[in-house]
C-alpha cells in the first residue's frame, strides 16, 4: 500500500462483518502487545476499510487503537487501492482464514512477498513476517514448501500437513546440497526408456577395479548364509538355487568394507537383508565400515504366511525377513514410513528369493528421489532396481553374477504384467 493517501475516520464507525471475513480469533494478547507498539512508535500500517466503515483488513490494528481510546484512525479506502494492492490485502487476510487448507496458505504467502517485492525494491522477508504477524524462519519455510508445490513435487503436494512437508523441502535440499559436494552430477534427460541397467558381473570382481560415479544407497540381498538353498521346503528348485553358505555371505561382506571408498559416497544409505541368525556379528561389520545402523531393523512380513518351517515340531513358521538401515554421513531421508511391510512371499517369478516390488516401493519412499545413485551388487531378479527406477533415481546399476538369473531379470524387468508394481 502506498503512503501519504490515508483518511482519519471515526473509530466507532468501523464495522466488521464476521461472516466475510472467516478469520481465525484474534489472540488478546497480541492485541495489548499491539496497542504498547502503536503507543511507543505510532501506526505504521493502517486498516483498511469500504467507505461505508466496513472492515476490509487489519482486524487487530483496529482492535489495538480502539483499546487506545483513540476516537479517530488513520485508514485507506479500498476503493483507491489498485488491483495489486487489493489483491495483496485479500492475500493477507486469506493467511488468517480459519478454513485455509497448509498449502493454500504456502502458496499465498510466497505469492504476497512475490507480489511486494515486485513492487517495493527494499522489501524484505522480515517486512513480510511483520505484515502477516508471523517469524521471518516460519515465512522462508512456508516459501520453501509453496516452491516445491509450484514445481510439481508430489511428495510435497500429497504431505498430510505442513510439518511433514516442511521436513521433506529441508531434506530434499541438504540431498541436493549433498550431491552438489559430491560432485554427483543430475542429468536433464532420463535414460531412454526400455534401457535396462543390469550387468553380468560378479560384485567381487566389479568392485575392486570400480572407478565410476559413487553410489549413495546401496541395496544389498546377499545370499543370507544359511543354506538355503538346500532347504526342502525353499524355492530353489522352482527357480533354481545359488551358493548359499556362510563362506559367500561373509565373503561379500568382506567385498563391501573394501569398496566404501571406491563406491559408496560419503553420504549415502544403504537396506542390507540379513538372516536373524548373524544380526550382532552383521551389525558389527557394518559398523566397522562406518555405517550408522539403525538397530531396529525394517521388516518384510508375508500376508501369506509363506516361509521356512526349522522344526514343524518346536517350533514356528518364519513368516517374515529382515534388513538392516543404515546411513553414512549425516544423510537425511526423503519421509519417513513404517517399518513393517506386509506382501506376499509367493510372488516370484525370476528368482528364489525374489523381493516383491510393493515391498521395496514401501520402504525405497523413504530413500530413493532424483538425487539417488543406485546399487544394487546382488540383483537377482533385478526387482530393487526397476522400483528405483520408477521412483526417479538419477542412476541405478544392478549386478547379477549368474548368466541364467540376468537373462531372466533383463526378461522380466519391464513386464508389468507380471510383476506387481
Amino acid at each position: 500500500m502506498t503512503s501519504g493517501n490515508f483518511t482519519s475516520f471515526p473509530v466507532d464507525q468501523i464495522w466488521v462483518d464476521r461472516k466475510a471475513r472467516q478469520r481465525q480469533e484474534i489472540d488478546p494478547k497480541r492485541v495489548t502487545e499491539l496497542a504498547e507498539s502503536i503507543a511507543r512508535n505510532g501506526l505504521i500500517h493502517p486498516p483498511v476499510i469500504k467507505r461505508d466503515g466496513q472492515l476490509i483488513a487489519g482486524e487487530r490494528r483496529y482492535l489495538a487503537v480502539k483499546s487506545l481510546g483513540w476516537t479517530n484512525v488513520p485508514v485507506q479506502f479500498a476503493e483507491d487501492l489498485s488491483e495489486i494492492e487489493l489483491h495483496m490485502i485479500e492475500l493477507e487476510e486469506n493467511i488468517r482464514r480459519v478454513d485455509i487448507t497448509w498449502q493454500e496458505e504456502c502458496q499465498a504467502v510466497e505469492r504476497y512477498h512475490r507480489l511486494k517485492s515486485q513492487t517495493e525494491e527494499d522489501w524484505t522477508t522480515k517486512k513480510t513476517a511483520e505484515m502477516l504477524g508471523m517469524s521471518p524462519e516460519a515465512v522462508n519455510q512456508k516459501r520453501a514448501v509453496a516452491k516445491e508445490i509450484e514445481a510439481g513435487n508430489k511428495r510435497v503436494i500429497e504431505a498430510p500437513k505442513f510439518s511433514t512437508a516442511r521436513g521433506i523441502v529441508s531434506r530434499t535440499a541438504e540431498r541436493r546440497k549433498a550431491a552438489a559436494l559430491e560432485s554427483i552430477t543430475i542429468d536433464d534427460e532420463p535414460a531412454p526408456e526400455r534401457t535396462v541397467p543390469l550387468l553380468n558381473v560378479d560384485f567381487i570382481e566389479w568392485a575392486r577395479d570400480y572407478s565410476g560415479p559413487k553410489f549413495n544407497f546401496l541395496h544389498c540381498d546377499f545370499p543370507y548364509g544359511v543354506n538355503a538353498d538346500k532347504h526342502n521346503q525353499g524355492a530353489a528348485k522352482s527357480f533354481g538355487g545359488y551358493e548359499d553358505s556362510a563362506d559367500v555371505y561373509f565373503q561379500l561382506l568382506d567385498t563391501l568394507e573394501g569398496a566404501m571408498e571406491n563406491v559408496v559416497a560419503p553420504s549415502a544409505h544403504l537396506m542390507f537383508w540379513f538372516s536373524m541368525d548373524y544380526y550382532e556379528i552383521t551389525r558389527q561389520r557394518l559398523e566397522k565400515m562406518g555405517w550408522k545402523v539403525n538397530p531396529f531393523p525394517l521388516i518384510w512380513f508375508k500376508s501369506d504366511n509363506t516361509g521356512i518351517l526349522p522344526d514343524p515340531e518346536r517350533g514356528p513358521r518364519r513368516v517374515y525377513e529382515t534388513a538392516f538401515f543404515a546411513s553414512r554421513g549425516d544423510r537425511k531421508i526423503i519421509s519417513a514410513v513404517s517399518n513393517v511391510c506386509a506382501a506376499p512371499g509367493r510372488e516370484k517369478t525370476v528368482h528364489m528369493s525374489e523381493k516383491p516390488r510393493s515391498m521395496l516401493r514401501h520402504f525405497f519412499r523413504m530413500i530413493v528421489d532424483e538425487y539417488s545413485y543406485v546399487l544394487d551388487p546382488t540383483c537377482g531378479s533385478g526387482n530393487a532396481v526397476r522400483v528405483a527406477q520408477d521412483l526417479g533415481a538419477s542412476q541405478c546399476l544392478g549386478l547379477e553374477k549368474s548368466e541364467e538369473f540376468y537373462e531372466l531379470a533383463k526378461e522380466h524387468f519391464y513386464a508389468d504384467d507380471l510383476l506387481p508394481l
